[in-house]
């Protein structure tokens, strides 16, 4: 993804960092899919930044919050990533003997938090990258990069990167977790994400805690096997074994019992012909993939019929974002 450095900084800029499914059931920890939805809503949150002037002057950073998630947020914004992710930016170029002034900037929070969306990895991306852009790119990629992993285990309480980076970088991406590196993998183009978040939350705190702390060496050995294959059959073109390998043997069978109605989701989406079923990140949004457009408005109206639980909830039908966070000045 091309980078644009900011020569002018009499106006503002904006950057949008999208949503994205972490784990893609058969990637624990270590695949991310960016989502671009087809009806063009942009799913995910956006960060400006622009000069403080007048009230909004002074030595620390400022922050207003709106869109149609910032009630959920911290009302003090002291409590906020993105205001954490300002002072660490600005602390990462005091350590290279660059002193910046704080910015003005607007967090626009368009993803639900505890959704299974990398809702706070969007924060951090969308925060980072538009600080970056900002200030000519004073940080490199590998550099930004790595400040956007620390934060992100600031909220998860571990560092793992399969949401930060699609996010980052956009389509899918294969993050081997305890490194700081990541890699593109192919996407069928005629496949379809369709998403489902109900309208509650889960904490992905919570999630983990119903995980075991070790594996039976058989399933460990299927999931290496079967995430193999998976990769395999991406390169080589073999769709069908690809829809196949998508399936979760650590997460999903723990996970299950804290989403009410999945089991239920994934057997009725089975049948009306969608490729595969799984749970984005932890949950509790429910993910499906489709390779025909009448399968992807099956599956969305199933899931907005029976999965969606209030009217803060929705549906989607997504490509994936291969653009990732960008400029929409």
């Amino acid at each position: 993804m091309a980078r644009s450095a900011r020569k002018n900084n009499d106006q503002s800029l904006t950057v949008y960092a999208p949503a994205s499914i972490g784990n893609l059931s058969v990637g624990f920890d270590a695949l991310g899919l960016a989502l671009a939805p087809l009806d063009g809503t942009l799913l995910g949150d956006l960060v400006q930044v622009a000069p403080a002037a007048g009230r909004n002057s002074g030595p620390d950073w400022r922050l207003q919050v709106d869109g149609p998630f910032a009630d959920d947020l911290p009302t003090d914004t002291e409590q906020n990533i993105v205001v954490a992710c300002c002072r660490a930016y600005q602390e990462a170029l005091r350590t290279r003997g660059v002193d910046i002034r704080p910015l003005r900037v607007r967090l626009s929070k368009r993803l639900p938090i505890g959704s299974g969306l990398g809702s706070s990895a969007s924060s951090i991306v969308a925060a980072l990258e538009a600080l970056n852009r900002w200030h000519d790119n004073l940080l490199s990629m590998p550099e930004i990069f790595h400040l956007m992993a620390e934060m992100e285990g600031r909220i998860s309480g571990e560092i793992h990167l399969d949401n930060v980076a699609p996010c980052l970088f956009g389509g899918l991406r294969l993050c081997p977790p305890g490194s700081q590196s990541e890699y593109t993998l192919p996407w069928p183009g005629a496949w379809r994400a369709i998403v489902c978040w109900p309208g509650t939350e889960l904490e992905t705190r919570e999630a983990r805690s119903v995980l075991p702390d070790r594996l039976p060496r058989k399933v460990a050995v299927r999931h290496g096997a079967q995430f193999a294959q998976f990769v395999h059959a991406l390169h080589t073109g073999k769709l069908k074994l690809a829809a196949q390998s998508i399936v979760d043997h650590i997460a999903e069978p723990y996970r299950r019992s804290l989403l009410p109605g999945f089991d239920e989701a994934r057997e009725a989406l089975r049948k009306l012909g969608a490729l595969a079923v799984g749970i984005s990140g932890s949950g509790p949004t429910v993910f499906a993939l489709a390779d025909h457009h009448a399968v992807a408005a099956g599956v969305r109206d199933w899931l907005a019929a029976n999965y969606q639980k209030n009217d803060r909830g929705f549906v989607h039908v997504c490509r994936a974002d291969l653009g990732g966070a960008r400029s929409i000045d």
